[in-house]
């Protein structure tokens, strides 16, 4: 089970007040105060240009707010610089819409950097990325170039890169836009198994299909603003 290193409270992630804006007067996100709980599952939903995407960069620093501010793991992360910083995002596992994979590269190569950088055994990364693959129904691409697979099949292998490091957090944009009901059935099962070991998954979606009857909390935005929060259900 991952261990997480949160605040004592048990809040993975907070963010206060927290404003974006983009020139000339794009209001990206307004005043947005949110906790997430450490180990929770936590859906964000909205329309496209809601603000879901930044939200979680944000969260994960690759863009700073204009105002507010933002905790991780009770870490502020406006005083995080450097190697404090890079030690912070290992433990994060991020799968954007953009997918930025190496299409020159192998998928077993794309899905074993982030094992790399926190020193894994190659062994251990080998049978790590085999397993992944079998979940995803994509055993046969170990050795595929990256670059000639589908946009669905390489939306899979983003996915599977952002868990296999077994982070802390985990965020993910729009994690079946290209996919197939049975697909999504699959991915929907990665994320919810690295959820039950342990990890803090947030997803942003507008796919009704993952979220119609779950038992977590959904946040909806509209134009950069919180408009509802569905509370969480006890089964």
């Amino acid at each position: 089970m991952t261990t997480n290193n949160a605040s004592v409270n048990g809040t993975m992630v907070e963010l206060i007040k927290v404003s974006k804006s983009y020139p000339p007067d794009v209001v990206a996100l307004d005043n947005i105060s949110l906790s997430i709980n450490t180990g929770e599952l936590f859906f964000m939903i909205g329309k496209s240009g809601a603000g879901k995407t930044t939200l979680l960069k944000m969260i994960s620093y690759m863009e700073p707010p204009n105002t507010g501010l933002i905790e991780v793991a009770g870490h502020d992360l406006r005083r995080l610089r450097g190697n404090k910083l890079a030690k912070l995002r290992q433990r994060i596992g991020v799968a954007y819409q953009d997918f930025k994979l190496l299409l020159d590269r192998t998928v077993a190569e794309n899905i074993a950097i982030s094992m790399e950088v926190s020193y894994k055994q190659p062994s251990q990364i080998q049978k790590r990325v085999k397993n992944l693959l079998e979940q995803l129904q994509l055993s046969d691409k170990y050795n595929t170039i990256t670059g000639e697979l589908s946009r669905g099949e390489q939306q899979r292998i983003t996915l599977a890169r952002a868990v296999a490091n077994s982070p802390t957090l985990l965020l993910v944009d729009e994690p079946t836009g290209n996919l197939d009901a049975e697909t999504t059935g699959r991915v929907m099962q990665l994320l919810t198994k690295a959820n039950n070991s342990g990890a803090t998954v947030v997803i942003a979606t507008h796919d009704e299909s993952i979220f119609r009857n779950s038992k977590h909390r959904i946040m909806e935005l509209d134009r950069g603003r919180m408009v509802s929060m569905k509370e969480a259900t006890v089964s």
